[in-house]
């Protein structure tokens, strides 16, 4: 059976109990799918959710420690990875606990999702028109509206993570998938099936992504941020299967160009839920008017970078080979 890849043992090397240095709880980043030739498409499944699980669990302890807001960005991977992971075994693999936890993962990254919103904001005016409102009176009023809102998602965050609905989902998902409990399609659990099944996945991730990105200077910002769902679905594919294939570097170059152009259009996306954000804080009174028109004056100026970056990105994809075939 495949196995994920598992954190070292912090005692390893023989290194007595007594000496060992507890390190600072930091936020981590997803571990390395490692699967078998001999795995069946549930060998396959069991790692992949299962890695994800671990990524999820890995970064609590660095938001309970300090509320690193890393941490919080780790975590939504880590339910998207879950999610999309789901999706991609659904033809595959179906039963009411994956919906569950496909679910439950949804409303897990929807709460932390505000805060990691309000972090990103925070993070764009201090490296964009932040230096030039720094002597403005509205500014600091800006600030304070943001940090107040941010205070709030964070305290969410903590509650929806504490809690016992949170706790009750990564138990029943880890028994869940102990148990395989899962209504399995023919073939699904033959020996070596998961090797065709990546193929064929990660062709049709492809396909949908040059479908979604073709005129992609020219969409609409909800038709860039469904590109943009297709490339996370299509690297994160990458990434679960790419150890059932020898070509290694190729698949790494796919996985790395594909992160390149979701970023590139993540900053284009961000820029346009400054609108919300700012829309949000402006309903509330007029402290923080001056600067926050001159910050939608400023985000709308940048994001114009967006079609030439688009443009760019629409030709690198389609110039991009399988490694899988």
């Amino acid at each position: 059976m495949a196995r994920s890849v598992q954190s070292s043992d912090p005692q390893a090397g023989g290194r007595p109990a007594s000496l060992a240095v507890e390190a600072p709880a930091a936020a981590q980043k997803a571990q390395a799918v490692k699967l078998l030739a001999t795995d069946s498409i549930e060998d396959a499944a069991v790692c992949v959710f299962s890695a994800a699980l671990d990524h999820f669990e890995a970064n609590l302890p660095a938001f309970r420690a300090a509320q690193a807001p890393e941490s919080v960005h780790q975590m939504r991977v880590a339910l998207r990875r879950l999610r999309a992971a789901i999706g991609m075994f659904r033809d595959a693999l179906s039963g009411p606990a994956l919906e569950a936890a496909r679910e439950r993962a949804k409303e897990i990254a929807s709460v932390l999702g505000q805060a990691r919103n309000w972090d990103v904001f925070r993070e764009m005016l201090d490296g964009g028109p932040g230096a030039a409102l720094a002597d403005e009176p509205s500014y600091a009023a800006l600030l304070e509206a943001i940090e107040k809102r941010r205070a709030a998602a964070y305290h969410a965050a903590q509650k929806t993570l504490d809690g016992a609905a949170t706790k009750s989902f990564v138990a029943a998902f880890r028994k869940a998938i102990a148990g395989r409990d899962w209504t399995a399609a023919p073939g699904a659990t033959e020996e070596g099936s998961a090797k065709d099944f990546a193929q064929a996945a990660l062709t049709r991730l492809r396909k949908r992504v040059l479908k979604k990105s073709k005129g992609l200077a020219k969409l609409t910002p909800e038709e860039r941020h469904q590109v943009r769902i297709a490339l996370k679905k299509a690297r994160y594919g990458a990434e679960f299967f790419e150890s059932l294939f020898s070509h290694v570097e190729e698949a790494e170059d796919f996985s790395s160009a594909l992160a390149t152009m979701q970023d590139g259009l993540g900053v284009y996306n961000d820029m346009e839920m400054t609108n919300s954000l700012l829309d949000e804080i402006d309903s509330e009174g007029d402290a923080a008017w001056r600067a926050s028109g001159f910050a939608r004056g400023w985000f709308a100026h940048a994001a114009q970078a967006g079609a030439a970056h688009a443009k760019k990105s629409e030709k690198r994809l389609k110039a991009l080979k399988p490694f899988w075939t």
